[in-house]
C-alpha cells in the first residue's frame, strides 16, 4: 500500500524544486539587458540591418547584452554556436562604442558583424573578440583562416549595410585593447598589429567587392543589363547572398523582357521594368527584330535559377517570388505566376507582388480576381499601380479603343499634372564639390570584371566615399556616389530627406524609375543624375555620372 504521505511529500519537493528553478532563471535574467532596455533596442537595429544584408537561410541568432558589473568583463562580443546560437555582448563595450560619438554604431557593426560572419560561415566553436579561452584543439592557422573570413564578410556586409565599418575598426580595436587591458599577443590569436594587417587586407578586398556591386548597380539603371550581369556574376562565386543572386536573376530578366517587348504591343508595366515609360509612350516604335527565341529561352532559364536559389537563401525574399512570376509571365505559365506569389504569406504580400498576380490573374482570364488584386498594389502604392489598374479597366470596357492611344494620353496628361519646375538654370552637378567628370584622384586600383563582354572597373579605394570608372567596349562612365551622412544637396537643392514632391519640383518626372529591392531608383538622364527613393518617398543617396568617351 502507497505512503498516504508520499504523494504531499512530492508535492511539496517538486513547488520547492520549481522556485529554485525560477530563482536561478531570474537570476541568470538578470545579468542580461532586458529586450525594453534603449541600449538593446538600438544594438538589435544595427544587427538587423546586418542580418539583413547577410540573408542568409541559416536563422538570426540570438542576442543578449551581459549586464554592466562592478569588475572587468569576461566577454567583449562572443559567438555561441550550438542549437541556440547566440551571440553576446558586454554592457560596457556597448558603452565605450558610445562614447565614439558619430562613430557609435558603426563600431556596433564592426563587432556584430564579425560574429555574425563566424555564424552565417559555419564556424561553429566559440568565438570571441579576444577575451576568453579558444579552443585547444583548433590550430593556430585555422584560427587566423576563420578570423580572416569574419573580419572579410563582416568587412563586406557592414559597409553594404550602411555602416563605416572598415574606416572604423582601426580604432575600435585600439579602445579595446587599451580599456580591457588587454596583451598584444592573445593565447590563440594573432597579435594585434597582426590583426590590423589582417583587416587591412580583408578591407582592401571587401572593397574592390564593393565597388563591383555598385557598379552592377550603376550599369542596371543605366538599362547596360549584359554588364550589369557581368558584375553580379563576378560577385557570385565570392558572395552568393540572397541580393546578388537576385540582381543577377534581375539582370538577365530584364534582357529577357528586352526581346519580348520588341515584339509585343504595348500594355501593363512589371514591376521589374526600368524604362517602361518610354517604352510605352514611343511614337514611332522601333521596327522589332527577329525574335531571338533561343537566347530568350536561355535568359528565362538563368533568371529562373537565380531566382531560385535566392528563394532557398531566404524562403521569405519577396523580390525573388516577384521575380519568378514575372519569368512564369514571359513563358505563358499564368497559374505558376499565381502560384508563386500565392506562397507568400498574406504579411508580406507587397503592392508589386499584387501586381504581379492581377496581371497573371488578367492573363488567365480571371478578371475578377484581377480587379482585387489591382486595387490592393493601389492601396499598397505599387509601382505605377494607377497605370495598370486604369489600364485594366480600359481593357474591360465592351467597345475597346485603341490602346496605345489611351497610353500615350494617359502619361502626356501626367507630364501635364506634374508640378511646374522651378526657374533654375542646369548647373553641373557636384558632390562635396567635385563634377563627376573630374578624372579619379590617384591611387586607383584596378580589375577587369569581365573579357567577353569587355568590361573594365577602376575605382578609388575609399569606403567613405565611392568614386569609380567603368569601360565597357563603347562606352567610359565616371561615376561618384553620395558619402555616408551627406550633409550636402544637388545643384537645385535636393538633399538626404526630400520628399519627391520636392524632387518632381525641382527635376520634374525621371526619364526612367525602377522599382528595387528597398524602394525605387529614379533616373534623370539630362541631368546624368539617378536617386534613391526609400519606401516613404524620401531621397536617400544619388549618384552623379559623366561618359567620356
Amino acid at each position: 500500500m502507497a505512503n498516504p504521505y508520499s504523494h504531499f511529500f512530492a508535492k511539496v519537493v517538486w513547488g520547492a524544486l520549481c522556485l529554485l528553478l525560477l530563482s536561478v532563471a531570474g537570476k541568470l535574467n538578470a545579468q542580461n539587458l532586458p529586450e525594453t532596455s534603449p541600449k538593446y533596442k538600438i544594438t538589435r537595429q544595427v544587427m538587423d540591418r546586418l542580418t539583413y544584408v547577410y540573408a542568409n537561410s541559416r536563422p538570426q541568432p540570438q542576442l543578449t547584452i551581459i549586464a554592466r558589473k562592478l569588475s572587468l568583463p569576461k566577454v567583449i562580443a562572443q559567438y555561441q554556436p550550438g542549437n541556440r546560437p547566440i551571440i553576446q555582448l558586454s554592457e560596457e563595450v556597448y558603452d565605450l562604442c558610445r562614447s565614439l560619438g558619430k562613430d557609435s554604431l558603426n563600431a556596433l557593426a564592426v563587432l556584430l558583424s564579425h560574429e555574425l560572419a563566424h555564424h552565417y560561415e559555419k564556424h561553429d566553436w566559440y568565438y570571441t573578440f579576444g577575451i576568453g579561452q579558444t579552443s585547444v584543439q583548433t590550430p593556430k592557422k585555422d584560427i587566423e583562416r576563420f578570423e580572416s573570413e569574419a573580419d572579410f564578410y563582416g568587412c563586406f556586409y557592414g559597409e553594404l549595410a550602411g555602416f563605416s565599418t572598415g574606416r572604423v575598426f582601426p580604432q575600435l580595436i585600439d579602445v579595446l585593447y587599451q580599456r580591457f587591458r588587454l596583451a598584444d599577443q592573445l593565447q590563440g590569436y594573432p597579435t594585434k598589429e597582426e590583426r590590423k594587417a589582417i583587416y587591412n587586407k580583408k578591407q582592401t578586398e571587401a572593397g574592390q567587392m564593393l565597388a563591383i556591386f555598385k557598379a552592377g548597380q550603376f550599369l542596371y539603371l543605366l538599362q547596360e543589363f549584359e554588364y550589369a550581369a557581368s558584375c553580379f556574376d563576378y560577385l557570385l562565386n565570392r558572395f552568393p547572398s540572397r541580393e546578388i543572386l537576385n540582381n543577377l536573376a534581375a539582370a538577365k530578366l530584364q534582357q529577357a523582357l528586352v526581346l519580348y517587348q520588341a515584339t509585343e504591343p504595348p500594355g501593363f508595366i512589371y514591376p521589374i521594368e526600368l524604362d517602361a515609360r518610354s517604352r510605352l509612350t514611343a511614337i514611332h516604335r522601333a521596327a522589332p527584330t527577329s525574335f531571338k527565341a533561343k537566347q530568350f529561352a536561355q535568359l528565362l532559364t538563368d533568371a529562373r535559377r537565380y531566382s531560385e536559389k535566392s528563394r532557398e537563401i531566404d524562403p521569405g525574399y519577396v523580390p525573388a517570388f516577384i521575380n519568378l512570376a514575372c519569368i512564369y509571365l514571359l513563358q505563358g505559365n499564368q497559374a505558376a505566376a499565381i502560384g508563386v506569389i500565392n506562397e507568400l504569406e498574406p504579411s508580406k504580400l507587397s503592392g508589386n507582388a499584387h501586381t504581379m498576380r492581377a496581371i497573371a490573374y488578367y492573363k488567365d482570364k480571371q478578371p475578377d480576381k484581377a480587379r482585387q488584386d489591382f486595387e490592393q498594389a493601389r492601396q499598397k502604392q505599387a509601382y505605377m499601380a494607377l497605370y495598370n489598374q486604369n489600364l485594366f479597366s480600359k481593357l474591360q470596357e465592351p467597345l475597346l479603343a485603341n490602346v496605345t492611344d489611351w497610353i500615350k494620353s494617359w502619361f502626356d496628361q501626367e507630364e501635364i499634372t506634374t508640378p511646374p519646375l522651378k526657374a533654375k538654370g542646369n548647373k553641373p552637378e557636384q558632390i562635396m564639390g567635385e563634377a563627376a567628370r573630374i578624372a579619379l584622384p590617384n591611387p586607383v586600383s584596378t580589375v577587369k570584371v569581365s573579357e567577353k563582354p569587355y568590361l573594365l572597373l577602376q575605382y578609388k579605394p575609399d569606403t567613405e566615399k565611392l568614386l569609380f570608372s567603368v569601360q565597357t567596349t563603347c562606352c567610359q562612365y565616371l561615376v561618384r556616389y553620395t558619402p555616408k551622412n551627406y550633409a550636402g544637396k544637388t545643384s537645385k537643392g535636393i538633399r538626404l530627406g526630400s520628399s519627391v514632391t520636392e524632387l518632381m519640383q525641382q527635376y520634374g518626372p525621371p526619364n526612367c524609375t525602377f522599382s528595387g529591392n528597398s524602394g525605387e531608383y529614379w533616373v534623370y538622364l539630362n541631368h546624368k543624375l539617378a536617386f534613391e527613393i526609400s519606401p516613404n518617398k524620401q531621397v536617400n543617396n544619388w549618384l552623379i555620372y559623366a561618359n567620356t568617351l
